[in-house]
């Protein structure tokens, strides 16, 4: 297969990989009576008022005032907030020819432009990760026998809460996938997407992808990996024929990027 050939149809792949009354008291006039003669008055009677009993007092009773228990004050506890250990320089944690078998090739920048494999691309697929988080240390490569395209990048700083959504969204392939999907093997590669066996070992979370298309009459597979470590992301991409062999298994891909940015962070 031409490799000129593969590499139209890499660029083209990856080009698709981005409200509711008164009440009257009428009182009754007296009617007029027949007038009669008019009796002498007799005496008036006295009337004696009745003894009237005082009714003793009552006694209310006094009850002494309740006394006010103040509630018991406890002093309001600030819950830390996580924070990540800074970074080391990582400039080296970088992919490099010389780690790879042999036959690869670094692609040159015309053609990781060409491929829409530039930092910035690749930033814009990823660019939710963190606010602050970046691609950097971009490094691809291209076998001239096997026709294979192979690349690796850190994104970072992260937050410690951005690392700890990370986690959790890397926790199982249906969330990663419906987080990352996009930017790990292309909106049209999701529906056909698998999870990559032996991948899910690195970092502190880590999953991958395989997928494939047709292109130019060519079924192209498209694996990727996504490691979270501390506060960066590594990610790892493999594209290759589908009926050709790889000459360097994603999963091995994976490894060796994991362990240069282990080794960075760890000092060790």
């Amino acid at each position: 297969m031409q490799t000129s050939k593969f590499s139209r149809v890499v660029c083209v792949w990856l080009g698709l990989i981005v409200l509711g009354t008164l009440i009257v008291g009428c009182g009754s006039l007296p009617f007029g009576q027949p007038t009669r003669a008019v009796q002498p008055a007799g005496p008036t009677p006295v009337t004696v008022p009745l003894m009237t009993e005082t009714p003793a007092a009552t006694n209310t009773p006094v009850f002494p005032p309740t006394p006010v228990v103040p509630l018991p004050t406890t002093a309001p506890t600030n819950t830390p907030i996580p924070t990540l250990a800074p970074l080391p320089n990582l400039s080296a944690v970088k992919l490099a020819v010389k780690d790879l078998p042999a036959g690869f090739q670094d692609v040159s920048a015309d053609n990781l432009k060409k491929m829409n494999l530039t930092e910035e691309a690749l930033g814009n697929a990823f660019r939710t990760i963190g606010a602050q988080a970046r691609v950097q240390n971009l490094a691809a490569f291209q076998h001239s026998q096997r026709s294979q395209v192979a690349l690796g990048f850190l994104i970072f700083p992260l937050t410690a809460a951005e690392k700890t959504a990370l986690d959790t969204q890397l926790a199982n392939a249906d969330s990663a996938l419906k987080t990352w999907g996009d930017a790990l093997v292309g909106a049209a590669g999701v529906a056909k997407a698998k999870p990559l066996a032996g991948v899910d070992k690195f970092g502190d979370k880590s999953i991958g992808f395989s997928t494939t298309t047709t292109m130019l009459g060519v079924n192209v597979r498209a694996d990727s990996v996504m490691i979270a470590r501390g506060g960066v992301v590594a990610v790892v991409m493999s594209f290759y024929p589908e009926a050709v062999p790889p000459a360097l298994a994603t999963s091995d891909l994976a490894k060796l990027l994991d362990t240069k940015l282990a080794t960075a962070l760890t000092g060790k």
